[in-house]
């Protein structure tokens, strides 16, 4: 993964579906930290890119490529500490697990299993 990929990474952290349990709340500050800090680094397009994110979340892919190329801009891509912070987000997001809002989830042997809320899913077995 190279510097923007992390960065990308490390900023959708608790803007993504993914993080949505208590015990990612420490992964969600730590996330909201990160991106302030961040976020003082780049320009008007890098901030409204951010902001967007934040908003809409990350099915939206314009926000993407608007703060991929200011984070470069900005050149937040190659500044060692804000990636040594990425890494060390991404490591407790990790380690907090994949959970649901129910709790872990253990989907082993299991057919047509979708993870979520509010999701509709057509099955058919034959």
């Amino acid at each position: 993964m190279d510097g923007v990929e992390l960065l990308v990474a490390a900023l959708t952290l608790g803007v993504s579906n993914g993080v949505t349990d208590a015990t990612s709340a420490v992964v969600r500050d730590a996330a909201d930290s990160f991106r302030g800090l961040v976020r003082r680094r780049l320009t008007g397009t890098g901030q409204e890119a951010l902001r967007t994110l934040e908003t809409e979340g990350t099915d939206s892919g314009i926000w993407q490529v608007r703060l991929t190329a200011d984070l470069i801009r900005a050149g937040v891509d190659r500044d060692e500490q804000i990636l040594s912070l990425a890494r060390e987000l991404l490591a407790r997001a990790e380690a907090a697990g994949p959970r649901t809002e129910i709790g872990p989830v253990d989907a082993r042997g299991a057919n047509g299993v979708q993870f979520g809320s509010a999701n509709i899913q057509h099955n058919t077995f034959n």
